[in-house]
């Protein structure tokens, strides 16, 4: 066994030293040397405790992470201790390779360099059950693994791994305590002192007992969090609850504060609250207003705060969610029970009991607390792409790339039906090819990216004795994420309109325009640029395009079985790739030009094409099933602050939000901004950095967006209310 005399990159010199040649248990061996020597990350202002591995090598919930840049970069600040950083660097020469990209077909490979999808490039978020270290101790989920180890043997690897999990939180508790105790003996500041006397009376007995009031389950879930990756908190309200009642007042209010910071200094993901049980009882409680008010009071843009509403939802709840959104820090997002459990019972089989536990991750996508891996980030396309497809015969339009299938020369085709024929193959085609490529790389995770700490914090796991990635968690669905939709939309009208039924031009014409990005076509130009027959206007006919069109991609999804154990379902939820999306597509019959990059970030109407007022939208977008996607499906509504202000315009927003849930709208977010104050922060962002918007199914600081996601943002259409 090789002997270290260097200090540095503790996690690293564990993995090496650890005998076993399973990766899992290996991770495990770097995650308690770690643990060990780390430098330790106390706050002593909020009275919290950090556990990342911010190494060269580290782990956390996606898996081995190895920089190799940070051991060159050490070894030239450090020449006396190049030889064993050099050893360590070239100890994980195996495991780059065990990295590379899965194998992928020639035909997936050049639709992913050209920009408009990609699939299974990331681990995926997820909601475990982080809590149950607070609720539980280590020495009580030490027992349950023994008890799945004799259940299931010759996996002792796995289940040494998991327990030596829990020994790296074991250690972290103790070294805290110490830490605690040595910084009061100097500490002058009485809240200071306070704060670190609570660290250590924590650490006196957690994590391998239970924590005994609020303040020290937030103590233990941060570290436990933090040791995990910082991903999304999950229903903060429920599993915090009861230790939220047996704490005072005044030092739950202070240690909610503390963990809020905390979650917006990290930028975690998604934070869910309130909700419905299989028997539709509401799930709101004083947690849940103390966290709607900390929201409302700090105006953060992190974590990305969610909100369950139903049928039995109080009138108070849905005050306290106005007052928030009206600060203008666009959260909470919304989402409606009504349409969410369905999708999940009906169409994924999910139970009830379980179905009624989902949460909120990532941006906005679906997971079930503490049971399930649901991809999450499993892939995404822009399906505007089918279009060019369609009608270039299988080519791109902005790259010249055979990429689809030879549908036909559509100068052939004798009727939109027969149009849309050939465009409804293109769009299975690349279904097929995304799940497939996301399959592909779901085996790759699952194989070689363990997750030892997860496997104990997720349901399924320890009970098959197999790994959070690999098939372990009870639901093992997929999620793959639909964009550019408006503009296929559009462009699907704008062929049967002006080519099928006005026979305004021809599709050899049309085809000859696109593929020019209208130079010399002016007057063709301006006819589909200013077709009145957009979605998102109410329009009966392009509305009943668009709802076969979704509902059959999501169809079709759901066909499709995932390697994890499940099926993919649909979503949209672009974060910030919409700007890119959108610099993927050529020229489109809905009047984009090519290199234009502002197309929708939701599944709402092409930025500023939505003339006919909010209503009108949300019964555009009623044309979906929405009980068919499982993964989040976000509309980004603005409104104009000043009158979003007003007891009219809350009367109006209760109107609007009522009205699309109770017709089985699943989920909106709102940005309260003023159109003149959007302008200003763009030329002038110094003076307007606190400025927050909603950007396709998160919030963000404007000052922080490129300029062509600000031009996205900007183009929306900005509702009175």
């Amino acid at each position: 066994m090789k002997q270290f005399t260097i200090k540095r990159e503790p996690f690293a010199r564990g993995f090496l030293r650890c005998e076993s040649d399973n990766v899992s248990k290996k991770c495990a061996a770097g995650m308690i040397q770690a643990a060990r020597e780390m430098e330790l990350k106390l706050d002593s202002k909020l009275g919290l405790c950090y556990a990342k591995l911010d190494l060269g090598a580290y782990y956390d919930h996606d898996g081995l992470h190895i920089w190799k840049g940070h051991f060159d970069k050490l070894s030239a600040e450090y020449p006396e201790e190049r030889e064993e950083l050099q050893y360590l660097k070239d100890g994980f020469a195996f495991w780059t390779d065990r990295q590379k990209d899965w194998e992928k077909t020639p035909e997936q490979i050049a639709n992913r360099k050209e920009g408009y999808m990609w699939a299974g490039g990331v681990g995926g978020h997820a909601n475990p059950d982080h809590a149950d270290i607070c609720c539980f101790g280590t020495d009580a989920l030490r027992e349950k693994i023994e008890k799945y180890r004799a259940e299931n043997p010759g996996k002792d690897d796995f289940y040494d791994a998991c327990s030596m999990s829990m020994d790296a939180l074991d250690i972290f508790g103790e070294r805290y305590r110490e830490k605690a105790l040595e910084m009061l003996e100097s500490e002058t500041d009485p809240e200071i002192a306070e704060r670190l006397r609570k660290i250590a009376d924590t650490f006196d007995h957690a994590p391998k007992a239970p924590c005994r009031d609020f303040a020290e389950a937030v103590i233990v879930f941060t570290l436990v969090f933090d040791f995990d990756g910082q991903d999304s908190p999950g229903h903060f309200d429920q599993f915090m609850y009861e230790f939220w009642q047996v704490t005072p007042a005044d030092l739950r209010l202070r240690y909610l504060d503390s963990i809020w910071e905390y979650f917006h200094n990290v930028r975690a993901w998604n934070l869910t609250i309130c909700g419905s049980d299989e028997n539709w009882n509401d799930l709101t409680n004083d947690l849940s207003y103390a966290i709607l008010d900390v929201a409302k009071r700090k105006k953060y843009h992190t974590p990305n705060l969610t909100v369950r509403l139903h049928r039995n939802s109080p009138k108070k709840l849905i005050h306290a969610v106005y007052e928030s959104l009206a600060t203008g820090c666009g959260l909470p997002g919304i989402y409606n029970d009504e349409a969410v459990i369905p999708a999940l019972v009906d169409r994924l089989g999910i139970p009830p009991q379980d179905a009624h536990m989902y949460v909120l991750n990532g941006c906005n996508q679906i997971d079930i607390q503490g049971k399930s891996h649901m991809g999450l980030e499993d892939g995404q396309f822009a399906v505007a792409k089918a279009i060019e497809f369609t009608i270039h015969n299988g080519r791109s339009n902005r790259t010249g790339a055979e990429l689809g299938l030879k549908t036909g020369d559509p100068s052939a085709f004798d009727s939109y039906e027969e149009f849309y024929g050939a465009f409804i193959k293109q769009v299975d085609y690349i279904i097929d090819m995304i799940t497939d490529m996301s399959n592909r790389a779901q085996r790759v995770h699952g194989k070689v990216f363990p997750a030892p700490l997860r496997s104990v914090l997720i349901d399924g796991c320890l009970e098959r004795g197999l790994e959070y990635k690999d098939g372990g968690p009870i639901y093992g669905n997929g999620q793959i994420l639909v964009q550019a939709f408006a503009e296929t939309v559009d462009s699907l009208v704008a062929v049967r309109r002006f080519v099928y039924e006005e026979k305004r031009f021809t599709m050899a014409e049309l085809a000859d325009a696109l593929e020019k990005n209208f130079e010399g076509y002016d007057e063709l130009y301006h006819m589909l640029k200013k077709n009145d027959q957009r979605f998102g206007n109410d329009i009966p006919e392009v509305d009943a395009v668009a709802g076969e069109l979704m509902d059959h991609i999501n169809r079709r999804l759901l066909t499709v079985p995932t390697y994890r154990g499940g099926h993919f379902s649909g979503g949209c939820s672009p974060f910030v790739d919409a700007p890119t999306c959108g610099a993927a597509l050529g020229a489109l019959p809905s009047g984009l030009k090519k290199e234009e990059t502002t197309i929708a970030d939701s599944i709402g109407a092409t930025p500023g094409c939505d003339v006919n007022g909010p209503t009108a939208l949300l019964n555009s977008c009623l044309a979906f099933d929405h009980t068919l996607p499982g993964s989040g499906f976000i509309l980004n509504l603005k409104f104009d602050k000043a009158l979003f202000n007003t007891p009219a315009g809350e009367s109006n927003f209760y109107a609007l939000l009522g009205s699309y849930f109770e017709r089985g709208g699943q989920m909106i977010t709102v940005t309260a901004v003023s159109p003149e104050e959007l302008l200003e922060a763009q030329t002038d962002p110094d003076n307007h950095r606190d400025l927050i918007v909603r950007v396709g199914g998160y919030s963000d600081l404007f000052v922080n967006l490129g300029k062509e996601l600000q031009d996205n943002v900007i183009a929306r259409t900005v509702y009175g209310v």
